[in-house]
């Protein structure tokens, strides 16, 4: 089919920020190129872990790593029952359970049904589960793991389908109802009259997708149209799958527009997610919707998880915008991005297409996508074009568009005296619409404004201080400061007002009194490691930060010291006048009161910033090292989160795998053994630390998110209790089960292999001595036996009393526990050799 895009026309037109972002977007795929990211089906286990029916088997992701549970052929359909995943395919129908080796494994429950192959439909509804062909219905009892009924049909199945918590199979004929192991004409409230190609419930409510892409709601009660806002938008593009994700939001995914969020309640489309908002690729293969109304989306390039919940919008997905972004400033109700290339301001853009495609086309395209196993295909048509090339109602209502004038790095975007100022290596212009005036074309390192003096002051990069003041619309240059030659990062003003330069192991402290200059000296500070300098004024103080570190000015000695009641700094910044600073763990500001109103911890769900500014007084904007920009409101974030728990995912030695459990046996030879530890989270890999100890032995480590992995490289003998927590980016901190390791030695190195030796060599030397009566030639035997008895003694001593004690991690002060053991049973020995002396006596006396 040949398809044409044209536009009548395009109108551009200056708006405000009504334009609310997209929706905050997580993209994951195997680092295994090997595995294919064709995906029929997705599922969650209640710990959180998410599975994706595959064609190269059972694909695991727990937010942190992925495993593959291999098949003999490719899965087509996921579910969760009961806390246990089940699976069907090619081959029939099974679960996912421990392997003899200890690792996850698929086990077929459908050997003895020879009707059970090619399962491309499940689901779970009340006690049972159902698994679906083309030709039967076979009903499972996930507490027995038995097939309690098989339940085969005259005309071909399409899918199982849950509607109003009741269990349904769509038939050539229509939908059938699933009860008492029969196949029943349905006997819903409304009249039957309806192609149903998905459903998704929720409750005791069910959002149907019927032939001509019309939604409705399903009910006990009844049937309700959803009167959708882009029905035309759904029927171009094919509708392939629906979800629920809350009371007001539902998502329907399409097979070459992305996905559509609607409110089924009114029919209002409130997003839609496709590659123009950063969505990879249109066609959507699964959905899912996880435990913390996350929506994950398969595609063609992995997985793409959409958070609609989250208080962050995306800004950098609209088209036009070129560069790596450096900054960005709201004035006058209009957003300017400063890039790599330019400045960029959003603007409207209004499409209006004419489509040579009808309905019709489009609904008869759906009939051929619900065809059998036509969703095995891995394109909808090896020569059907990609999205871009499509014809649909481009949503995409935004462009950027370039500031003429600015053609260089924009390094710094000011406000001041009613004007955007813009700067960087290009100099200095102020903006005005689409337009820029130059204020200097001498590259730029750094431009403030000084209330004190009411001037413009420049750091340019040939190491020089430029002002200006302003005039009208203009500005004019003072050369106030053209004596000072010096490299300056950052300038700021403190709050009396003094006016400081920072450079890279010096601040320059201007002193100024009724808006003139009065003095101009200079005031050193420790930078070994040469950053760049960065000075904040909070309340009376002044503080520099550099080289990881805070240095507060002591005005009597006329220096800064260093200040440990701020944390160290692993990367700071500042803008419009506000410092911040990532001490490792959270982002964080000096003014403690800001911290807690804009809800920073939030920010670690990004794991490298590189720009933060306020967008208004209540949010902020954040650019991020993966070149995106998010608008972050605060007041919309959630206090708390609903977490996945805490639990032991896999245990492994040098030699053996082990099944993780709350008690876990190992022997001494695996050498070396590992404990991984996961809490499933989705928003960052970054955004959960770990720390943990062995109680009674060592103290808790650092929070780090490393330390999921507790690794033994030296195993003594003896019990371990590993505790593990974990914190999330909001603070809480949660707890898994305490594991207990008891290392067992090797057989020869047990209590009662010792205990055996000894019987054996004492009998030995009994019997030595009893012959040594009769016969002098045995005396030496009887000798040599009482020895190694005697050392047999020790040792059964040693390895008894270790059993009791707290082993150690040093061989050294193992070594002094032996020696103090040896000296207590130094009594025994003793004994012993009197007794065999007074044997030898007697021997020679008779």
């Amino acid at each position: 089919m040949r398809l044409n895009l044209l536009f009548v026309f395009l109108v551009l037109v200056q708006v405000g920020l009504g334009q609310s972002g997209n929706y905050f977007l997580s993209h994951y795929a195997p680092s295994d190129e090997r595995i294919s990211t064709l995906t029929f089906a997705i599922a969650q286990d209640n710990r959180g872990i998410l599975y994706f029916a595959n064609r190269s088997g059972i694909l695991e992701f727990d937010g942190h790593s992925w495993d593959l549970i291999t098949t003999q052929n490719p899965v087509y359909t996921v579910v969760n029952a009961q806390q246990q995943i089940y699976a069907g395919g090619l081959q029939g129908f099974g679960k996912i359970t421990w392997g003899a080796d200890n690792t996850r494994a698929y086990q077929s429950l459908s050997n003895q049904q020879p009707l059970a192959t090619q399962i491309f439909s499940s689901i779970s509804s009340g006690d049972k589960i159902y698994f679906a062909n083309d030709r039967a219905v076979f009903v499972l009892s996930p507490k027995t793991d038995q097939v309690e009924a098989v339940i085969k049909s005259e005309v071909a199945l399409n899918g199982l389908l849950e509607i109003t918590g009741k269990p349904y199979v769509k038939t050539s004929n229509g939908l059938l109802k699933i009860e008492e192991g029969k196949l029943i004409a349905p006997s819903f409230p409304w009249a039957d009259d309806l192609s149903v190609d998905f459903a998704s419930t929720r409750e005791e409510l069910t959002l149907l997708v019927v032939s001509g892409s019309r939604l409705f709601l399903a009910s006990t009660s009844g049937l309700n149209e959803v009167k959708v806002t882009d029905k035309e938008y759904l029927a171009r593009n094919v509708v392939v799958s629906v979800a629920w994700l809350s009371d007001n939001l539902a998502a329907v995914g399409t097979l070459r527009g992305g996905v559509v969020f609607i409110n089924p309640s009114t029919g209002a489309t409130l997003e839609i997610t496709n590659y123009y908002s950063g969505l990879p690729d249109n066609e959507v293969y699964a959905m899912h919707v996880d435990h913390n109304q996350g929506l994950w989306v398969a595609h063609d390039y992995g997985f793409t998880r959409i958070a609609p919940t989250l208080p962050f919008r995306s800004y950098s997905h609209y088209a036009g915008l070129e560069g790596n972004l450096l900054c960005t400033k709201t004035f006058q109700g209009q957003l300017y991005v400063g890039t790599t290339l330019g400045l960029f301001v959003l603007m409207k853009q209004d499409l209006i297409e004419d489509i040579n495609t009808t309905p019709a086309q489009s609904a008869n395209e759906n009939k051929k996508r619900k065809g059998f196993f036509s969703f095995l295909k891995k394109k909808a048509s090896e020569t059907e074009k990609k999205p871009s090339d499509l014809k649909q109602i481009v949503k995409a209502s935004y462009i950027y568009k370039r500031v003429s004038g600015v053609e260089g790095k924009v390094l710094q975007l000011l406000e001041t005296d009613n004007q955007l100022l813009a700067a960087g290596n290009f100099g200095i212009v102020s903006v005005n619409g689409m337009k820029a005036t130059f204020i200097t074309q001498t590259p730029i390192r750094f431009v403030f404004k000084s209330s004190s003096i009411s001037q413009l002051l420049a750091s340019t990069q040939e190491d020089e201080i430029k002002t200006f003041t302003p005039v009208k619309e203009n500005w004019k240059e003072t050369q106030l400061l053209d004596t000072l030659n010096e490299y300056v990062s950052y300038i700021f003003e403190d709050k009396l007002e003094n006016i400081w330069l920072c450079g890279r192991t010096q601040a320059i402290k201007i002193e100024t009194v009724d808006g003139a200059i009065t003095s101009v000296e200079r005031v050193p500070f420790s930078n070994p490691t040469v950053d760049e300098s960065m000075g904040l004024a909070y309340g009376s103080e002044v503080y520099m930060a550099t080289g990881g570190s805070f240095h507060r000015y002591d005005s009597k000695e006329n220096t800064f010291k260093k200040y440990d009641s701020l944390p160290s700094t692993k990367k700071y910044f500042a803008s419009s006048g506000y410092f911040w600073f990532y001490d490792g763990h959270h982002w964080n500001t000096v003014d403690k009161r800001m911290q807690a109103a804009l809800r920073l911890e939030w920010l670690g769900v990004f794991p490298n910033i590189r720009f933060i500014a306020h967008a208004d007084q209540e949010n902020l904007w954040v650019i991020t090292a993966n070149n995106e920009l998010y608008k972050f409101f605060p007041s919309s974030a959630p206090k708390q989160q609903n977490n996945y728990p805490l639990f032991l995912r896999q245990v492994h030695g040098q030699l053996n795998k082990f099944l993780p459990s709350r008690s876990i046996k190992i022997s001494q030879l695996e050498s070396a053994i590992s404990f991984e530890f996961i809490q499933p989270y989705y928003l960052s890999t970054r955004a959960v630390e770990y720390r943990y100890r062995v109680k009674g032995r060592s103290d808790w480590t650092n929070w780090e998110t490393s330390n999921n992995l507790v690794n033994f490289s030296y195993l003594p003998s003896g019990k371990f209790r590993i505790e593990v927590q974990t914190r999330d980016l909001l603070g809480k901190i949660s707890a898994a089960d305490e594991v207990t390791m008891e290392v067992m030695p090797p057989y020869w190195r047990q209590s009662w292999f010792y205990l055996m030796e000894v019987i054996f060599f004492g009998a030995m030397v009994f019997l030595s001595i009893r012959l040594s009566y009769g016969n002098p030639k045995y005396r030496v035997v009887s000798q040599l036996l009482s020895l190694i008895t005697i050392v047999m003694v020790i040792q059964l001593v040693q390895a008894a009393a270790s059993a009791q004690l707290v082993a150690t991690n040093s061989p050294v002060l193992d070594f002094f526990v032996q020696v103090g053991i040896a000296l207590l049973i130094l009594p025994v020995e003793n004994y012993l050799r009197k007794f065999m002396t007074r044997s030898r006596r007697a021997e020679a006396r008779a």
